[in-house]
Formats: structure tokens, C-alpha cells, sequence
């Protein structure tokens, strides 16, 4: 089967839930991780999240979707193998996000987000190609005292690791102008000094994985297997909005962990990168459809 036709299958028959909004947006994002040893990577993402689907006041269903592009400009002359095979992949996801209010403060949210993730250096797609991705986060949340506790698990391909991770926060709104988000895999800490204009101090896990889909010659032997990329990073961002309906952020920050493996398909290591900590700059653009979302965090 060409793979025109796996992706619009795949489109077609994917399903998705996590914790539900009323409004919908469409974003863009670019992300640069730039590094003079081992290689340069630049990400484009573009997705939307739409509601299709709300039962009440406290449930709903909104369909999630995204593309992305991964270009990256290797520059080690050491790596034992051409990298021209590894240096462009695509990833496609859509799915359903459901969330659902409980009483007593309580609520969660149900993710499951299929994608294919390839570098397409052959036009037919196996099972290898496709990641199932899903979010499962129960959430407290404490209205007079402007608190709120999450808690859950994660398996994101994306992130570049094989397992299921925790996912633990504690959000606090301290003040009109502050407030902030301490957790894992993601914290952060918001100095609102204007109704459109913030700053944001972060820390956040990101990557990425995709599949392999030809045999890749290294250390003159053929493998098959899986490019994966884990990174932690640190930094500050600006978010502002505008037009009533648009945000822009820009981040940067630095790394504090930053690894690249191509790996077989039992997860064994075949090739290391070593990859060094370096600077990460981020910039985004977002569009609401409109502003009738129910807030539930504190942040």
C-alpha cells in the first residue's frame, strides 16, 4: 500500500481523548536547537484542537490533530554512516481529547493519540511507523485556596522514551500578577504584568522518535531500528496576546540533559550520538476561536 493512502487511513480510523475545553485554536510553532558538534535541529509544528462534542456543562470531546518536521543538519564527521537517511522526519497525529468534570473539585482527562512517525525513505509504512500515545491526568482542584493538584501518567513517543512517565504538578495562583507550576515533566513560574503580556520561567522534557523505515548501514552492517532524542531543558519565555484571538511566545533556555540514540526495535542501543547540553529557542503563534473556555487551572 503507497503511503498517501496508510496516511489517510490513518487519519480516518484514529481515536483520541484527553481532558476537554470549549474553545478551539490552531497554532505554529518552530523550535531551534542549534549545536556545532553533533548537529543542528530545527522542528516546525502546526496543529489545531477543535470541540466537537460536549454532553453537558462538565463533559465534552474536542478532536486534536497535528503535523510536524524535523530537519536535521549533522555536522559530526566522525559518525560512521552516511546520515543523509536520518536527517528529515515526518510526523502525522489526530485524535479525540475527553474531559470530564467530577464533583468535589474533582475531574481528569483521557488522551489517546495515534501518529505515524517516519523518515519516509521508502513509500510503504509498517507497523513500526505508527506510535499510539496516550495521557491519563486526574486533577484536584482547591477554588478558595486558588490551588490545584494533578496527577497521572503519560506514554508520549515523542518525548523519546520507551516507558510510561509520571506526571505530577501542584499549581498555585499566588496573586493577580503571580503564579506558578511545580511538577514533572513540566514547571513553571508566571510574572502576568500586564492583562496581555506575561513572562514565564520553565522547565519542560521534550524530544522525539521516528521509525527507521529502510535498513541504515552502520558500521558497515545493515539495522533497522528507530532514531530517539530525549532533552530537558530550562529557560524564560514572553507570551503575548493581541487582536483579542491571537498569542505569540518566544522561549529560550538551555539544555540539562540532552541525548540521541539510533536504536533497534527492542530498544537496544546501536549508535550513540553524545550529544552536549546547549541553547534552545522556541517561537509560536496561536489562534482561539473564541474565549468561552472553561478555565480549570489556577495558572
Amino acid at each position: 500500500m503507497k503511503m498517501r493512502k496508510l496516511v489517510i487511513i490513518f487519519i480516518l480510523s484514529a481515536v483520541s481523548e484527553g481532558f476537554s475545553q470549549e474553545t478551539g485554536s490552531v497554532y505554529f510553532n518552530t523550535q531551534f536547537l542549534p549545536n556545532s558538534e553533533v548537529a543542528t535541529f530545527k522542528k516546525n509544528s502546526v496543529g489545531f484542537d477543535f470541540p466537537i462534542k460536549n454532553f453537558s456543562s462538565k463533559e465534552s470531546i474536542s478532536l486534536i490533530g497535528e503535523y510536524q518536521n524535523l530537519n536535521i543538519g549533522y555536522v559530526d564527521e566522525d559518525v560512521p554512516f552516511e546520515t543523509y537517511q536520518i536527517d528529515n522526519f515526518q510526523t502525522f497525529s489526530l485524535g479525540l481529547l475527553y474531559n470530564r468534570i467530577l464533583d468535589n473539585g474533582w475531574g481528569f482527562s483521557l488522551k489517546v493519540a495515534p501518529q505515524i512517525s517516519s523518515n519516509f525513505d521508502v513509500e510503504e509504512l509498517g507497523n513500526e511507523d505508527i506510535f499510539v500515545n496516550g495521557t491519563l491526568v486526574f486533577d484536584k482542584l482547591n477554588a478558595e485556596n486558588k490551588s490545584m493538584w494533578s496527577f497521572g501518567v503519560a506514554y508520549d513517543a515523542q518525548n523519546g522514551l520507551d516507558i510510561p512517565i509520571p506526571v505530577i504538578a501542584y499549581t498555585k495562583r499566588i496573586d493577580d500578577q503571580w503564579a506558578y507550576k511545580i511538577g514533572f515533566p513540566d514547571s513553571r513560574l508566571k510574572w502576568s504584568f500586564h492583562d496581555n503580556h506575561n513572562f514565564e520561567a520553565f522547565t519542560t522534557l521534550d524530544g522525539f522518535a521516528g521509525n527507521i523505515n529502510d535498513e541504515i548501514e552502520i558500521y558497515k552492517e545493515d539495522y533497522t531500528g528507530k532514531l530517539k532524542n530525549t532533552y530537558l531543558v530550562g529557560g524564560l519565555g514572553y507570551n503575548i496576546s493581541f487582536l483579542k484571538a491571537f498569542e505569540f511566545n518566544a522561549k529560550a533556555g538551555y539544555s540539562d540533559f540532552n541525548t540521541m540514540e539510533v536504536q533497534d526495535y527492542d530498544s537496544d542501543r546501536i549508535y550513540d550520538f553524545d550529544m552536549k547540553n546547549g541553547l534552545y529557542y522556541n517561537f509560536g503563534l496561536k489562534y482561539n476561536f473564541n474565549k468561552k473556555a472553561k478555565v480549570k487551572s489556577p495558572y
